[in-house]
């Protein structure tokens, strides 16, 4: 049993961990909207050269199906959610988790660097990158690592989507999102496990500049650092990306709803009295489906 001056420390830590974001929540957020916004601009800008090379070419990508997307993301979900139930196995998972990042990384931030260098000097730059962050893992690094694979990703994906079917898996993913967070709690499990093994795919945010430095071990779940997942970026960017045939001004108006949902969905968290994980995407989703069908208004 704890001694009455050891849960008093604990309170105090948490206290503390509490003070640091409620003090300077529009710094936290300010941080979070500019990496947010960099990852889009990134993704929406490789879809932008995506079409170009294939107007030039003449070459068309295969549209993905709403159903081939979905199963796609449930055996991917499955997979993720097996290796984390296997409890008694954490270096194998350790293991496991790492290299559904680096194989996440590697593949998007490749593909997005080789659309404007040559493809042996994107996969050289990208495994620095990698291997930097296996030796010296800082937030920076890793969110460097999350913004290139999520661009990368985002941008040839959304490219070979209608924006019809990306409305839809929006409208699915955000009730999914839902569920996961709120109910089966499943989706909270599987990230806690993910910081622990240091492997989060998710953007790091932190309080202040000079934490941007700070060792990614140091991020805690419940701790001063905020945490906002790879869907609730991959997701709004499929539909910007979906839309830059039709015009990159539909593109950066979805971005903009996508960023008025993304505050709405802070406001939301920074609002709570005990600070606990929220479905992010659901606010961030809804508002850029405003977006894209304002787009088709004007």
């Amino acid at each position: 049993m704890p001694t009455d001056n050891e849960v008093q420390n604990q309170k105090e830590i948490k206290e503390e961990r509490g003070k640091v974001f409620l003090f300077q929540p529009w710094k936290v957020f300010a941080f979070e909207a500019f990496l947010f916004c960099l990852t889009l601009a990134l993704g929406i800008t490789a879809s932008l050269k995506i079409n170009k090379i294939s107007e030039i070419q003449e070459i068309s990508l295969p549209n993905i199906s709403l159903w081939h997307f979905l199963l796609y993301f449930i055996l991917a979900t499955s997979f993720i959610l097996l290796i984390s139930f296997f409890g008694k196995f954490k270096k194998g998972k350790g293991i496991l988790f790492k290299g559904i990042f680096i194989l996440a990384v590697f593949w998007g931030g490749a593909f997005l660097l080789s659309l404007w260098i040559p493809a042996i000097f994107a996969l050289f730059l990208i495994g620095i990158l990698i291997f930097w962050w296996l030796k010296k893992p800082t937030i920076l690094v890793h969110n460097l690592c999350i913004i290139f694979g999520i661009a990368g990703v985002g941008g040839i994906l959304g490219s070979r989507f209608e924006p019809l079917i990306v409305v839809a898996l929006l409208i699915i993913l955000s009730i999914y999102d839902f569920i996961a967070v709120n109910i089966t709690k499943h989706m909270i499990k599987t990230a806690k496990e993910m910081i622990e093994m240091g492997a989060i795919l998710a953007l790091v945010v932190p309080p202040k500049i000079s934490d941007f430095r700070k060792n990614l071990k140091e991020v805690k779940p419940g701790g001063k650092f905020l945490i906002l997942g790879g869907g609730d970026i991959t997701f709004p960017l499929l539909l910007c990306a979906s839309l830059v045939p039709e015009g990159i001004l539909n593109s950066l108006t979805v971005a903009l709803f996508a960023l008025i949902g993304l505050f709405f969905s802070f406001w939301i968290f920074a609002g709570q009295k005990i600070r606990k994980p929220i479905p992010a995407l659901p606010p961030i989703a809804l508002f850029s489906i405003i977006g894209f069908f304002i787009t088709k208004i004007i």
